[in-house]
């Protein structure tokens, strides 16, 4: 570590910040946590379906208990239903057969080119078709939602947006833009992925979580790891509609969510002082990180609404080489790969922690430029 940048009280190293978990749990949550205080408290089952989970899920996000899907985080909710979804969606039709035969084009993935990469990339290894729709700096990261339609209407597909988005920080989908593309393409198929949603109010951005008992065609994901701050419980949903549910449920065990992450998930949803805090604190901590690196030469960081602040270089610096410096100096940031012809080389994202942690990597940060 270089000396010349002291390390301030509470602060330890290694320091993660390219991993995007959140910061503050509920209080509700650790009040939960304490009731299991003893050396029986963890000794009992859940019930098998984590009946009393779902039910407060579907009460907050306004759907039925068996739209419910839940899973030991988003992460594996991903890789099981993505493949299934697309297998049988091509296994109903003989049209989709015969694509899928000839060019590996039965049922394709469409979203944008900068997004949560899991999904693009894992199709694309295994031979999947993948469109990729324009997201650039100059449009302010947003979708054009005109191209996605354009693109639906020459042939039906898996459309995947984060929104907000990962790693741009913004939204990239309402409620009004994507219900008529749900009533006009009911053969394709809608994954809205809600991970980071929460950090924002819903008052400025309605949900689309709702639409899920209205439209067999939608899927929205979430998760406990970000503005829940619970990312060590490994717990995450999807909604969807109940027949796919069901049959995600029989390809797993029962009991997957234990008592105490039970528990804690419970009280935080009805912590109703949670959320309002995270946005506000969240919206400091975002105003240290992106005025203290739009202040630094060759640096443009751009606004967000989430936890983690979206950057690149201007000047041939590249992700790789800041996240290696910085590494040096113990701690983690992300940068992105190539993928499908896509470059990415000069982005890199750092996600929020805490207050002391948002300062001392500006300090770093500004001493390994300096340094060049």
């Amino acid at each position: 570590m270089n000396a010349k940048v002291e390390l301030p009280a509470g602060v330890s190293l290694p320091l993660n910040l390219g991993l995007n978990d959140g910061t503050y749990c509920p209080q509700a949550s650790l009040d939960a946590m304490l009731r299991f205080n003893h050396r029986t408290s963890l000794r009992n089952y859940t019930d098998a379906n984590n009946d009393r989970l779902r039910g407060a899920i579907a009460s907050a996000d306004g759907v039925h208990a068996d739209n419910v899907f839940l899973q030991n985080g988003s992460g594996p909710i991903l890789k099981q239903v993505v493949p299934h979804v697309i297998r049988s969606t091509i296994k109903a039709s003989p049209k989709r057969i015969a694509r899928h035969l000839l060019a590996k084009n039965g049922y394709p993935i469409i979203t944008p080119r900068l997004t949560y990469s899991k999904v693009p990339r894992k199709a694309s290894e295994l031979g999947l078709t993948v469109h990729m729709l324009p997201l650039a700096p100059e449009d302010g990261f947003r979708l054009n939602v005109d191209l996605l339609d354009q693109r639906l209407q020459k042939q039906e597909g898996f459309v995947y947006i984060t929104s907000p988005n990962n790693p741009t920080g913004n939204v990239l989908i309402t409620r009004k833009q994507l219900e008529p593309l749900l009533q006009r393409y009911p053969t394709s198929t809608f994954w809205i992925d809600e991970a980071y949603v929460q950090y924002v109010d819903e008052a400025e951005h309605e949900y689309i979580s709702p639409l899920v008992a209205r439209y067999p065609n939608l899927l929205v994901s979430r998760t406990f790891s970000f503005a829940y701050g619970l990312a060590g419980l490994r717990v995450g949903y999807l909604l969807g509609n109940t027949q796919l549910v069901k049959d995600l449920n029989g390809q797993l065990t029962d009991y997957r969510v234990g008592m105490l992450q039970e528990a804690m998930v419970i009280a935080g949803l009805h912590d109703k002082e949670h959320l309002p805090f995270v946005r506000a604190t969240c919206a400091k901590e975002r105003k240290v990180l992106l005025d203290g690196m739009s202040a630094m030469k060759g640096v443009e960081a751009f606004p967000s609404q989430v936890n983690f602040i979206f950057a690149r270089f201007t000047d041939g610096r590249t992700g790789a080489w800041l996240k290696a410096r910085m590494a040096e100096r113990g701690i983690q940031i992300k940068c992105f790969d190539p993928f499908a012809g896509e470059r990415y080389d000069e982005y890199f994202r750092v996600t929020l922690g805490v207050e002391a942690e948002n300062t001392y990597f500006i300090d770093v940060m500004r001493d390994v430029l300096a340094k060049g």
